[in-house]
């Protein structure tokens, strides 16, 4: 049973969670309530106060066992103090908890109450579509953006449409020089985008460079992409396009179209939540541009090492080679991951407070959704924020618990060189589940 404490923390709980349908299709029993909206600025004193000998005693063994040479830290997220520790200063690939790092830059650098314009401006009987480097832009249908929503190519056509009159003959000219290349990243197979793990990165991109909307396979050019589809709706508004080409808007074109993303902290949570790596990786250039104006996959790096820098996390050993983790060049601490998580956790940089709502749900949301369905992971379920990570070889998880003395732990696991990523993927689970069931006292 959780204490009171904890029960009374869940009655607080955002009524907004909704368990996703199916995803406890075999478990027929209710799932625990989901935990309060995580990271909330945990309070120094709230529920009782975690020690070290109590976390050591609750999963000191099952990291003996079964985590190997992988790395783990927990820290209590009222204090910061640090009460497990096996190895989290090792330099490892961290897989996608590195978006943990670019949700942190992003936020720091962009603002998170910015949004990414994607502008149509006109010349003469020339269109020019110029990316902003928005991630979220669909075709068409993708709500208001102003209530969570994506922009549309069909609402930035119509407005298009406005300006000229019917029949009117134009060309567009579809301009991505926001971004620079290379549109593969460090140590990324050429594969990667047939194979629909990410598409090119390029500012200017349409349902994630999707060949189609809900397919996987992603094209190999997503701004000659995007702008086909422009051109298309522009037709349906009654313009006759002659061509469509790269090139660069003019400086005194006329803006005759704007439509814009939803905010960057509503970016970084879809981001988190789902490990969207095109997300990661506009975010990371947009990152890279706006701090040394080098908006490529080397500048976002770099950016976002100096960001996680000055606000006072040590960076020894970290080596980033882009923004989304699929790089096995990356290189990460666990150590920095939970420095990451209590700095979002402690209320001292309120614009890292988006981080939390982002997180995965155990057994409900995001790439948790399908996990924490057995009996020695079930206790975690909705109990356990994390960020996921998978490549060939490699596993994470870094997150927070609440344990059911109502007190917030803060962890990260790295493991390198892993031969059964289910069985690794289960030990990490089973760990996280142990922190909240823990009345580490």
């Amino acid at each position: 049973m959780r204490s009171t404490t904890a029960l009374r923390l869940l009655g607080l709980a955002c009524v907004g969670l909704l368990a996703i349908p199916g995803s406890a299709a075999a478990d027929t029993s209710l799932p625990d309530p989901p935990a309060p909206a995580v990271l909330a600025p945990a309070v120094p004193g709230s529920g009782v106060a975690p020690t070290a000998v109590g976390v050591s005693g609750q999963i000191g063994s099952l990291v003996d066992a079964r985590l190997g040479t992988g790395s783990v830290i927990v820290l209590d997220a009222a204090t910061g103090a640090v009460l497990f520790d096996q190895r989290s200063d090792r330099s490892l690939v961290p897989a996608s908890t590195l978006k943990l790092a670019t949700a942190t830059a992003a936020l720091e650098v962009l603002g998170p109450q910015t949004r990414l314009a994607t502008v149509a401006s006109a010349y003469g009987d020339v269109v020019y579509l110029v990316g902003g480097g928005d991630p979220t832009l669909v075709r068409s249908g993708g709500g208001n953006p102003l209530a969570g929503g994506s922009a549309s190519l069909r609402d930035l056509a119509e407005q298009v449409a406005k300006s000229f009159t019917a029949n009117s003959s134009i060309r567009v000219i579809y301009d991505d020089s926001a971004f620079g290349g290379p549109r593969l990243g460090p140590g990324w197979p050429r594969s990667f985008p047939s194979a629909g793990v990410v598409a090119p990165v390029t500012a200017l991109v349409v349902d994630g460079g999707r060949v189609r909307p809900g397919a996987v396979s992603r094209v190999s050019d997503p701004a000659l992409q995007a702008a086909k589809a422009f051109a298309g709706f522009l037709k349906a508004q009654g313009l006759d396009v002659t061509a469509v080409r790269a090139g660069t808007a003019k400086p005194d074109a006329t803006e005759i179209g704007r439509v814009e993303s939803p905010t960057v902290e509503e970016i970084v949570q879809r981001m988190l939540t789902d490990s969207e790596n095109n997300y990661a990786e506009a975010l990371a250039h947009l990152v890279g541009g706006a701090s040394a104006g080098s908006p490529t996959f080397a500048g976002g790096a770099a950016a976002t090492e100096e960001v996680l820098s000055g606000l006072g996390i040590d960076t020894t050993g970290l080596d980033l080679a882009d923004g989304s983790g699929l790089s096995g060049r990356n290189r990460l601490t666990a150590s920095a991951l939970a420095e990451v998580l209590h700095l979002a956790s402690g209320g001292t940089d309120p614009g890292l407070a988006a981080i939390g709502p982002g997180l995965a749900v155990a057994g409900l949301t995001g790439t948790l959704a399908d996990r924490y369905q057995t009996p020695a992971t079930r206790p975690g379920r909705g109990f356990v924020h994390a960020k996921t990570g998978t490549l060939t070889g490699v596993v994470s998880l870094a997150g927070t618990a609440l344990g059911r003395d109502g007190r917030v732990l803060v962890f990260a696991m790295i493991a390198n060189r892993v031969s059964s990523l289910a069985g690794m993927r289960d030990t990490m689970d089973r760990i996280a589940s142990r922190l909240a069931t823990c009345g580490c006292s």
